[in-house]
């Protein structure tokens, strides 16, 4: 049975991860960057805890576009590695699944729609291949 759809599923979700991880750190990163460096009318104390703030928060934010740049690249080396056609295993469509479930939680709507798709799908080819190869046997044996 094909995977294509499910590889073609999980292209566009890790693209779309690639873009996001990208903008992530380049623009809104960036933009947190120059907030914190614009604080005029502070005096001293308030002008370093200000940057410190700001400071982290950029570190966090350009953290989570790295982890979304990683996370793009690791779904296209398993969709294009590991996913072959005919091949029954269960551990890809769960990290499929679980990738959604990130994506849920980061409230990324076309990546929820997209990894849960390819996941399902996954699965569901799972059991019709282990089907048609149960068959396959049973005539062999019958």
């Amino acid at each position: 049975m094909s995977r294509r759809l499910e590889r073609v599923f999980i292209y566009i979700a890790a693209a779309w991860q690639l873009l996001d991880g990208l903008l992530t750190v380049f623009v809104y990163g960036l933009f947190i960057k120059r907030q914190g460096l614009d604080v005029a009318g502070l005096s001293v104390a308030q002008m370093r805890a200000m940057k410190a703030l700001f400071g982290s928060i950029f570190n966090f934010v350009v953290i989570f576009g790295v982890l979304l740049i990683l996370l793009g690249l690791l779904n296209i080396y398993l969709a294009r590695k590991h996913w072959k056609n005919g091949a029954i295993g269960w551990k890809l469509p769960v990290w499929f699944l679980v990738c959604g479930v990130f994506s849920y939680f980061i409230m990324d709507m076309p990546n929820i729609f997209l990894f849960m798709s390819a996941g399902i799908i996954g699965l569901a080819k799972n059991k019709g291949m282990r089907a048609q190869q149960n068959n396959l046997i049973g005539e062999e044996m019958g």
